[in-house]
């Protein structure tokens, strides 16, 4: 399955599941899209090889200009849980990050509940999820799910767990 949407410059983005081929290119994306914290190089391929019909990717011809990696979770069939949303700079602010959860939740017709973790400074994920609330109709809940002193021994700040539900 692929769609196309538009980019700024009105070329072609192409959004589809991604490959094993993919995993290199997605790592050196995720390494200028600060603050996400990179992962190794495996870590992509895997997400791209075994998880790849919950991430998804977008091209600009062969360029990959953005990605989102995700899984389902465990112990709720019905629960995307959105791991990573990665844009290149100049792909930003235009909604393709909407575009590729969207993509992933037309693919995945039992999913009606979405969950993430951002930091509390990350203002452009909770612009993007505030945005997935409102044009849902749905609600959204917070807690901290890794706390900066206790989880993370002060050496990354608290992630809040986000919960966004139910998704018709």
């Amino acid at each position: 399955m692929t769609i196309e949407v538009y980019s700024k410059k009105d070329n072609k983005i192409k959004i589809t599941f991604p490959t094993k081929k993919n995993g290199s290119a997605v790592a050196k994306l995720i390494q200028h899209c600060s603050p996400l914290d990179l992962n190794s190089t495996y870590h992509y391929l895997i997400q791209s090889y075994y998880f790849n019909r919950t991430c998804s990717v977008a091209f600009d011809g062969e360029k990959i200009v953005a990605f989102v990696s995700g899984f389902i979770k465990p112990t709720n069939k019905n629960c995307l849980f959105i791991w990573q949303v990665a844009i290149d700079e100049d792909y930003r602010g235009k909604g393709l990050g909407i575009e590729l959860i969207e993509f992933l939740l037309n693919q995945n017709k039992e999913v009606n509940t979405i969950e993430t973790t951002i930091t509390k400074n990350n203002i452009a994920s909770r612009r993007m999820f505030q945005k997935i609330v409102e044009k849902y109709k749905t609600r959204m809940a917070e807690e901290i799910l890794f706390n900066k002193e206790e989880d993370f021994s002060n050496e990354h700040d608290s992630e809040m767990l986000i919960t966004i539900g139910p998704i018709k």
